[in-house]
């Protein structure tokens, strides 16, 4: 590696670091980017992505040349704020200083990217066209690349935004469906006339107790995450709302688990005499890249000439690239190495950082 490199990774991603933007508030980061397109001589544009996700910026798109067949993904969004961030560079990582998080999930995958881009602006005859696009709400919920839309000829991508060191990769996901389940019972005064209520906390924990929670087997997990109710001690609860999830390698089997939950919370509802609004949502699809395809064995290529052992893997967790996937784009999530994400330990190594940027150059040279 050029010491020069090394050196420029490291300022990128501080200066990236440095922007306080949480989901839905990305337009700092968004004007950045743009900016540093613009010097650079490449254009870009922003799209509507944020009126569908309620946020203040949309995706920015930048295609090299006529855009290419390829697309690359980072996302611009935090899942915690940067706002107090003190970076420590140290002699092979960067962290914080332990009181926030270091947000290389995923300002390490937006820096890899410009220094691509900046590298496909001085040497055009080196490279590719290509497609890069920096996504917003990634960490809540997906929407910027949801909402994102690509020209026609793009038939691969690639999400700079894996924990996995680089050489590691993403090739296939579960999905997960969200539910949000309403228990409706009926009022009472709790001392004096409980007889007359229905208590709907009890009806949603009956349904609970009797639910398959956790890890099912190697394929299907099923979580609680949040139960709210009832006004006051002195009041029968009149209503609960149970949110959680359920995630699978295949998406019958997510679903047929989705209606096995609501009939279990509408046979428990009824037997106390209350009612149930069950609603549930996928929040991203499976999704699975044989190593026959095109995407597959592009990466594998350019992990060998990076010097790495390319190792695939199987993730419970969605991104950028289960988006993708869903729109008939194979897409894979390559790993960078942002090590503990969203934790005040979270850190990259100096060196993944550079790897996996000769990652990026490798699979838009020519």
């Amino acid at each position: 590696m050029s010491t020069n490199m090394h050196q420029r990774l490291i300022d990128l991603f501080l200066q990236l670091a440095a922007i306080n933007a949480t989901s839905g508030a990305e337009k700092p980061v968004a004007e950045f980017i743009r900016t540093f397109l613009a010097e650079r001589g490449l254009d870009s544009r922003e799209d509507d992505a944020h009126l569908k996700s309620g946020g203040n910026a949309g995706n920015v798109i930048c295609r090299v040349g006529d855009g290419g067949d390829s697309v690359f993904l980072a996302h611009m969004d935090t899942a915690r704020p940067t706002e107090q961030l003190q970076p420590q560079v140290h002699s092979d990582r960067i962290t914080s200083d332990g009181t926030t998080i270091l947000g290389a999930d995923n300002r390490a995958g937006v820096a890899i990217l410009l220094y691509a881009l900046e590298q496909a602006s001085r040497s055009r005859d080196a490279f590719q066209d290509f497609t890069a696009a920096f996504t917003v709400c990634e960490e809540s919920n997906l929407s910027g690349s949801k909402h994102l839309i690509l020209d026609d000829v793009i038939k691969m991508g690639y999400a700079f935004d894996s924990s996995l060191r680089p050489g590691h990769f993403i090739h296939a996901t579960y999905g997960a469906v969200r539910f949000t389940t309403k228990v409706l019972g009926k009022a009472a005064h709790a001392g004096l006339e409980p007889e007359k209520g229905v208590n709907a906390i009890q009806a949603a924990g009956r349904a609970i107790g009797t639910l398959p929670l956790g890890r099912l087997d190697d394929e299907l997990t099923v979580n609680i995450g949040t139960i709210s109710g009832g006004t006051a001690v002195n009041v029968v609860p009149a209503e609960t709302l149970v949110k959680g999830e359920i995630r699978g390698r295949e998406n019958k089997r997510v679903e047929d688990t989705v209606r096995q939950i609501s009939e279990i919370f509408a046979t428990a509802a009824d037997e106390l005499g209350a009612a149930v609004d069950f609603t549930s949502t996928w929040d991203f699809e499976p999704y699975c890249v044989e190593p026959g395809h095109e995407a597959y064995r592009k990466l594998v290529a350019a992990l060998e000439t990076a010097g790495l052992e390319p190792v695939p893997h199987m993730s419970p967790g969605g991104s950028d690239a289960n988006s993708l996937n869903a729109k008939g784009i194979p897409a894979l999530n390559v790993g960078i190495g942002a090590q503990k994400p969203h934790s005040d330990d979270e850190f990259i190594l100096i060196d993944d950082l550079v790897k996996s940027a000769e990652i990026a150059l490798e699979l838009i040279r020519t």
